[in-house]
């Protein structure tokens, strides 16, 4: 009795053995490529556009980054969008839109326009009082407002005003973005800084250059590192979202 039960114990386990299905193994899914995108914090009003395009585009894994933040090396391809000059290299590089530069003031200030040589002098900090401007201003200090050497903007008026870097005053104080420099000239009545159209708003003056002879309207460009079709197909989506 105890052989038989062993027989049909072993049976069983045959039975069970032969019915049995081999797993098969999954494929396992392939990481999707990945673009890093740096972006200059004078066009990071395009931020918007790009996450709507990055969702739209699954095909890659799109890592938007500020300039502060480092590159990673292993990506397969990198992405940096600035404000050009006329000069920008072309290879790899594409126009996404363009924007303008502007000299911007407090409301409270009565200005609406400048000389050119003005403007120059404000920005060398040869004048340094309002009222040296014109008598209706006020006796009070120009506070100016620039940019870190580092931003795109700053080559930009540089190439506009005719004022090299070297030549630019001192005692300016700088600001880390343009939302920062808004706010400062909205906040200071002796503030002037230098701003682009699509950063300006009703809460600043923008002041018209009297003789201003040079090109204010620059390139947004993405410089690409590797030509990459689903990266032209996302620089056209942000296009379109910003209605280009």
């Amino acid at each position: 009795m105890r052989v038989y039960k062993l027989f049909l114990f072993g049976l069983t386990i045959l039975l069970i053995t032969a019915c049995s299905v081999e797993p098969v193994a999954l494929p396992t899914s392939t990481p999707l490529p990945s673009v890093q995108i740096q972006v200059d914090p004078i066009v990071e009003w395009l931020r918007p556009a790009m996450q709507t395009c990055s969702q739209q585009i699954p095909e890659r894994n799109w890592i938007l980054l500020s300039t502060e933040t480092p590159l990673v090396a292993e990506v397969e391809s990198t992405v940096q969008i600035y404000w050009g000059s006329t000069t920008s290299p072309s290879k790899n590089t594409y126009q996404i839109t363009s924007d303008t530069l502007q000299v911007a003031v407090n409301p409270a200030l009565a200005i609406r326009e400048l000389s050119n040589a003005k403007m120059q002098a404000i920005f060398t900090g040869k004048i340094s009082q309002w009222n040296e401007i014109a008598e209706n201003l006020p006796d009070a200090e120009i506070q100016l407002w620039l940019y870190p050497q580092s931003f795109s903007i700053m080559e930009n008026f540089s190439q506009w005003s005719g004022l090299s870097p070297q030549s630019l005053s001192a005692l300016a104080f700088l600001a880390p973005h343009p939302l920062q420099m808004r706010k400062n000239i909205v906040e200071n009545p002796s503030a002037i800084g230098i701003l682009t159209t699509q950063w300006s708003n009703e809460q600043v003056t923008l002041v018209n250059i009297e003789g201003d002879q040079n090109v204010r309207e620059f390139p947004v460009l993405a410089e690409l590192t590797v030509p990459d079709p689903y990266v032209q197909e996302w620089l056209f989506c942000i296009q379109k979202q910003i209605g280009q």
